[in-house]
């Protein structure tokens, strides 16, 4: 039996997590998926995917099998397209971890003309405010915004999120705006609880540095729930610019602390290990960081307008 074909074909389901979609990217039978699953089961002595009417599951060996298997099938690729002098066509499932509202409100667009470029590839959007486990979600890439704290990963610039203060008219009709940071602690502040229970904002100035413990008397984990409390009326708040602009423009917000920067925060492409980067993700990558300041130079023309 073909064993580059039987490793595709695990590949298949591994990424599907069923032996019809496999046979059906392969266009194939699915019992012909089966007897070639079965042959690497004996030829490596292991079982591969645990069996039973509702799913299919990897089993752990299946796991280290596939990163190794998916190298394998990359390098047959480029073997293959040097005998031609062309470039391999990425193919299969990618799994991106996002973070929630910069998905909801960037990536659309990106994925739509990836895909055209690429209809070989599927893409596999985890939407998420949390810093998933890649492994756990198995995710070959993630987008995060804010500093790293995990050296083991791989890291890849993006660019950065630019942040204002802002708060209501509805708000600040009951309470004079701060005209320094300090005054904050005068005011109803609104956090993102996934910086942590203790709420420090950091502002910079031609005087420097300013940092001041605020006091959250709300709290939420997700970026646009922070933006609907803003808009209620609920206090101040600082939110990444593609969630203010519109409401800067409709009157429905304003900056606070006009004369204060709030620092920028970084927005990085996480993956394991370079060296296993499949050419689909290293294909998305490229994409990303080529098409970045194209796609939020016409987000912010699309929110100014």
């Amino acid at each position: 039996m073909d064993r580059i074909e039987c490793l595709e074909t695990f590949v298949h389901v591994y990424d599907s997590g069923s032996f019809s979609a496999a046979a059906k990217r392969q266009n194939t039978t699915q019992p012909t998926v089966s007897k070639r699953i079965a042959w690497l089961e004996e030829l490596f002595s292991t079982t591969l995917f645990l069996r039973s009417t509702r799913r299919l599951a990897p089993t752990e060996e299946a796991g280290r099998i596939y990163e190794h298997a998916r190298s394998i099938l990359e390098t047959y690729s480029l073997a293959r397209a040097s005998a031609f002098n062309a470039l391999p066509e990425p193919t299969g499932t990618l799994v991106v971890a996002v973070p929630s509202s910069f998905g909801r409100h960037f990536l659309a667009p990106i994925a739509a003309e990836f895909l055209r470029l690429h209809p070989s590839i599927t893409l596999d959007f985890r939407l998420s405010e949390g810093q998933v486990n890649l492994l756990k979600e198995g995710a070959e890439l993630a987008l995060r915004i804010g500093e790293l704290k995990d050296s083991s990963l791989h890291v890849r610039s993006l660019g950065r999120i630019s942040r204002l203060a802002v708060a209501s008219p509805k708000y600040l009709q009951h309470r004079p705006a701060p005209s320094e940071p300090g005054e904050l602690n005068e005011h109803l502040c609104i956090g993102y609880s996934r910086f942590g229970l203790t709420t420090n904002w950091i502002f910079e100035s031609e005087f420097g540095r300013h940092a001041i413990d605020v006091e959250c008397g709300f709290r939420v984990d997700d970026a646009d729930m922070l933006q609907a409390a803003v808009l209620e009326g609920m206090g101040i708040a600082i939110l990444p610019s593609w969630l203010v602009q519109t409401h800067l423009t409709s009157g429905a917000m304003e900056i606070i602390l006009p004369d204060y920067i709030v620092p920028a925060l970084p927005l990085n492409a996480i993956y394991p290990d370079s060296g296993l980067l499949s050419l689909r993700a290293r294909s998305f990558l490229d994409y990303l960081v080529e098409n970045w300041n194209l796609l939020v130079d016409a987000k912010n023309q699309h929110t100014q307008a």
